[in-house]
């Protein structure tokens, strides 16, 4: 077995690209508002003409040059919560809006349907499977009365130890922490672990560059991180306690009841590229038999955590998951589902606020529509 070489104690590399990122506000300053449009926003004001021309409902009548499928990568359906970024949420309005017309447009399966006649080739155009992330409680409260007013299902990959109570949910308590923690005391915290002040730097980027010291961090060395956290915002309850933002095993009963699949999101959202394989094996494992035990049914799906590094899964995680039983194991890999995908690192389509209404629709036919333009 591989010996971890980290040190236990936290080193600060000024010339590493990390203590870079503060310096970089990822918010538009007033007078950059004044300045040409950027690459993103062309790109979305061009969907939204294609969308509403019709262009793209007339990319949705052709025939797919072959079979495929689009797996929706959904986290949070809130507005404005200071327990998760706007890069991962969606507001209640936006998503009933999305929900609605897929009712109208589309067949909406249970995930594992959908691989099942995938695999014996009996899926039928416009097949669509709705995904969540993490476990918010907001997936109970806010999706799933949604999903139930217009008949759809989806699948839930949520983080055992932080729904089934022996946790909190380390990513979320990050989050609220720098949403609320006042300026100078966040400065303070920034400084103590990356090496760099705030200044000029939005909350966003503060949380982007704490979140890329956990998620990069191996052994021990993670660990001594969440204990400095705490240290650096006493104002926050200790990370061992339940996040009061996430969902309890009775909301996931609720939502197994109604016909939703509950899957695994690893034990702790570790992200796995690079683990040592005891350590892949205990996260998927372990929160694959704890919430078979809870829901007393068989957890087949999984979803890698993603966080702020370059690959989120390697083929040592995947081969793991295959050995384990799992059925299915999403990505935060853009793509559609076609015959080349192998079901243990599935391609998803990430949905957020930012998207908005026309770049979802958009989404949805990427593929199809960008075969129409090399016709």
């Amino acid at each position: 077995m591989q010996q971890c070489r980290e040190a236990d104690e936290l080193v600060i590399d000024e010339r590493s690209p990390l203590t870079q990122l503060l310096a970089r506000d990822v918010s538009p300053q007033p007078d950059e508002r004044r300045k040409a449009p950027s690459k993103s926003t062309f790109s979305h004001a061009v969907k939204k003409v294609l969308v509403r021309s019709g262009v793209v409902a007339l990319a949705r009548r052709m025939p797919a040059p072959e079979e495929c499928a689009t797996i929706l990568r959904y986290h949070s359906v809130s507005a404005s919560a200071n327990y998760c970024s706007p890069t991962i949420a969606v507001s209640p309005e936006l998503f009933e809006r999305q929900m609605s017309f897929l009712a109208r447009n589309y067949i909406v399966f249970p995930l594992g349907e959908l691989l099942t006649r995938f695999a014996r080739r009996e899926l039928p155009k416009g097949s669509v499977a709705i995904t969540f992330d993490d476990g918010y409680l907001d997936n109970a409260t806010e999706a799933l009365p949604i999903l139930a007013r217009y008949g759809l299902t989806a699948t839930f990959f949520v983080t055992s130890d932080s729904v089934l109570g022996k946790g909190g949910f380390w990513v979320g308590w990050l989050y609220r922490a720098v949403a609320t923690a006042s300026d100078a005391h966040l400065s303070k915290a920034c400084q103590a672990l990356t090496g760099t002040t705030t200044t000029g730097a939005s909350r966003d980027a503060c949380f982007a560059a704490l979140a890329t010291l956990v998620d990069n961090a191996r052994c021990s060395v993670r660990q001594n991180y969440f204990s400095e956290l705490e240290r650096l915002f006493p104002a926050m309850p200790p990370m061992e306690l339940p996040s009061d933002f996430m969902m309890t095993v009775d909301d996931l009963r609720e939502l197994h009841q109604a016909g939703m699949t509950i899957g695994a999101h690893t034990a702790t959202h570790r992200v796995l590229a690079g683990l040592e394989r005891r350590v892949v094996y205990d996260e998927l494992s372990r929160s694959k038999a704890d919430l078979e035990a809870a829901l007393d049914n068989a957890v087949d799906h999984l979803a890698y955590p993603n966080g702020h590094v370059s690959n989120n899964v390697d083929e040592a995680a995947i081969n793991v998951a295959g050995e384990l039983g799992y059925v299915s194991a999403g990505t935060s890999r853009r793509g559609i589902l076609t015959k080349s995908s192998s079901y243990l690192d599935l391609p998803r389509q990430g949905v957020n606020e930012m998207l908005g209404f026309e770049g979802f629709v958009f989404k949805l036919e990427e593929a199809r529509f960008s075969r129409l333009l090399q016709r």
